[in-house]
């Protein structure tokens, strides 16, 4: 009879940002482990809140599934006659094995065919593959950092308090670190503390639910975001979206309980972000908009147990904001002492790396590769740039930043205007940063891109020659997303740029600081953008086989390449697609181990059938337009030039034999076929398009 499962993990409480990715890897490592353990279940679950995560597991079969296992003997040779008779080798083995030599059978294996004997080996009660599976299960979940305690050298994100394993109405019996698992849970720290046993699994959330828990994450965010929306209607407004705040939020508490507060309007004369960052990082307050999307001098707070005397409550989380406002007022006033550039010196004082210098240095760069990129794309913004590119960081010294580290760029625009610079520098140095995150906005000015490129690209080349490369999940430095932003940039803009020299540019300034030279730092980031590029073309819904196929020709231009992958992506539902790409297969794995120097250049005079003559004839008919189409980054027509000579090229191989036995007729059709090859590779690897691919 199907069974539910129950794991609990009761701890102090485990940072709101922890539990997401815990409750996902918790899911995920038990189907793994269900999995490798033969076991069966209909339906797995994870809920959670800071101070449990659970594990839940429907309609999990009684016993693990047989499993069959072949055990291997000697060889078929060794063990038969020739007249077909057991030798003493078959009868030993069956021997041995306990089994009559009637139940041996031969089995096939990649060193021959063996005689051996095919073993069921029955499933084990589920309780019992349990009560080691669950604890190792536990010990093996990752957290961003662990936390030890007492003398054990084991870790989790906080310390363990109690283990619920319920399966049925049965506890699973184990221990860890000297608590042993049970079916006593606990209710809402403050509201009802006391223990709650269990009679089986299927108790557990209404059961938490009448001790003042709601342990589904689902659910609780639900009941939290109506409350909210509910508070804010009543003050004639509604609450900024936020969907990491509400997560954070939902995460922080086990029974939501939300009140509305006000602040003194005087405050909205400061920027509207700085009171967002303000309410959101230090509070955990949803703000409030009205019907205009400006901010109103309103917040709402989520208490983590009922409130009975509202008044008190709402005046505390007032009191904290007034203060936190004021500190914010204070840190603004102070900053507007100073205009932005007079600001840029004390970068000098502002480490960017131990090794690779200050900020005033990392400016000092980025204005150079900037104003190199602004000449080539941009001529008429290049004193913009570099006026942007020297206030960019400027306000990385100011209070307001070091107070709130997420309004760097913000404020930098902020007093940026405030210092009388024009819009466009004020903008560039906000959308410098941007994109902040995938999928979120890019920049929109001309300046705010190209000074994001020089610094990203900066940032890139210092660590890579410094030889912090990202590896397997580790990268601490987050130089995969700053690769995908110079990618999505120029992706945007539309900049055609050679990879190549930007990347030698960039190099100048190091030259000569790291262990490696810059030609090597300069292919392992040619690399590394390639991987970039083919993740996010994968993203875009391309196949793989296609990418890799464009990716290995010889490529220097992020959107010509993309251009290229998007063009080829479409063709290959042309009708003509894989017959086409099965002649150039052809004609390649014919040219294997022959050079164009050994065929030399096409004789016409030499061209002896007609469709080797029809073949070559094509191919110079088209030469002048395929060469137009590729110069002018017109990819879908140069395909559709080379889908035309699909039917020459198949009757060519129908009726033309390559290898002739005369050397200087069998030359001249190599050196076609060199030519034709041509501008399929100019264009892809077609050799990297697998046969199955077209199935």
């Amino acid at each position: 009879m199907e069974q539910d499962l129950l794991l609990e993990i009761g701890t102090e409480e485990i940072p709101a940002r922890f539990i997401p990715g815990a409750l996902n890897a918790l899911k995920e490592l038990a189907q793994e482990r269900f999995q490798q353990s033969f076991l069966q279940y209909r339906e797995i679950k994870t809920v959670g809140t800071p101070r449990r995560l659970a594990l839940l597991i429907f309609g999990i079969s009684p016993f693990q599934s047989e499993k069959t296992e072949n055990i291997i003997g000697p060889p078929k040779q060794a063990a038969f006659s020739e007249d077909g008779r057991p030798t003493k080798v078959a009868l030993g083995f069956a021997k041995a094995k306990g089994v009559g030599v009637e139940e041996l059978e031969f089995i096939e294996t990649p060193k021959g065919v063996y005689l051996g004997i095919t073993k069921i080996i029955k499933g084990l009660p589920a309780d019992v593959v349990l009560s080691e599976l669950l604890p190792q299960l536990i010990s093996d979940l990752p957290f961003p950092k662990f936390m030890r305690w007492g003398s054990s050298s084991f870790r989790f994100a906080r310390p363990i308090h109690w283990i619920v394993a319920l399966l049925g109405d049965r506890v699973i019996p184990f221990s860890l670190e000297g608590i042993s698992a049970g079916n006593r849970t606990y209710g809402h720290r403050f509201m009802a503390p006391e223990a709650i046993p269990l009679k089986r699994a299927g108790d557990y959330g209404p059961q938490l639910r009448k001790a003042q828990v709601i342990v589904d994450p689902k659910e609780r965010e639900v009941l939290l975001q109506k409350a909210v929306e509910t508070l804010a209607g009543q003050a004639k407004g509604r609450v900024l979206a936020d969907p990491e705040l509400l997560q954070e939020v939902n995460f922080l508490v086990e029974f939501p309980e939300p009140v509305s507060g006000r602040f003194d309007p005087d405050f909205l004369k400061l920027p509207p972000q700085v009171l967002i960052t303000s309410m959101k990082e230090h509070q955990r307050y949803f703000p409030m908009i009205d019907g205009q999307g400006d901010l109103l001098p309103c917040f709402i707070a989520v208490n983590n147990t009922r409130v009975k005397d509202t008044r008190r409550v709402v005046h505390g989380h007032e009191k904290v904001l007034r203060a936190r406002l004021s500190d914010a007022q204070f840190f603004f006033n102070e900053d507007l002492k100073k205009p932005l550039h007079e600001k840029v010196a004390a970068l000098k004082t502002v480490v960017f790396h131990s090794r690779l210098g200050t900020s005033f240095e990392k400016v000092e760069r980025i204005i150079e590769l900037a104003a190199y990129l602004s000449k080539k794309l941009a001529p008429e913004k290049e004193a913009l740039v570099r006026r942007c590119s020297l206030l960019c960081k400027a306000d990385l010294t100011s209070l307001m930043v070091g107070e709130f580290p997420t309004l760097q760029g913000i404020m930098g625009r902020e007093y940026a205007l405030r210092s009388g610079e024009i819009e466009e520098t004020a903008q560039g140095i906000l959308e410098h940063y941007l994109p902040a995150s995938m999928g979120s906005r890019l920049p929109q000015t001309t300046t705010g891109a190209l000074v994001g490129l020089a610094d990203r690209l900066d940032t890139l080349t210092g660590f890579f020659g410094l030889g912090q490369i990202p590896t397997g999940s580790a990268d601490p430095y987050a130089l995969r997303r700053q690769a995908q932003a110079v990618i999505l940039i120029i992706w945007d803009k539309g900049y055609s740029l050679s990879l190549n020299e930007v990347l030698e540019k960039t190099l100048l300034p190091y030259i000569g600081r790291f262990k490696e030279d810059t030609v090597a730092i300069k292919h392992k980031l040619l690399s590394f953008f390639s991987l970039r590029l083919q993740h996010l073309l994968e993203g875009e819904g391309i196949s793989r086989e296609i990418i890799e196929a464009v990716l290995a020709t010889d490529w220097d231009n992020f959107c010509e390449m993309r251009l290229r992958v998007l063009a080829l992506h479409e063709f290959q539902k042309h009708p003509d697609f894989p017959s086409l790409t099965i002649g150039c297969k052809r004609a390649l794995n014919i040219l294997k181990g022959v050079s164009p120097s050994e065929a030399g250049k096409i004789t016409p005079e030499l061209l002896i059938e007609f469709e080797e003559k029809d073949l070559f004839q094509k191919v110079q008919e088209k030469q002048a337009d395929l060469e137009q189409f590729f110069r002018q980054k017109r990819y879908s027509e140069y395909l559709l030039q080379l889908a035309q000579l699909r039917p020459v090229i198949d009757a060519f191989f129908d009726k033309v034999l390559v290898m002739a036995q005369d050397e200087k007729i069998k030359n001249n059709r190599l050196a076609l076929l060199f030519q034709l090859t041509a501008f399929f590779n100019r264009f892809a690897l077609f050799s990297k398009l697998d046969s199955t691919f077209f199935s």
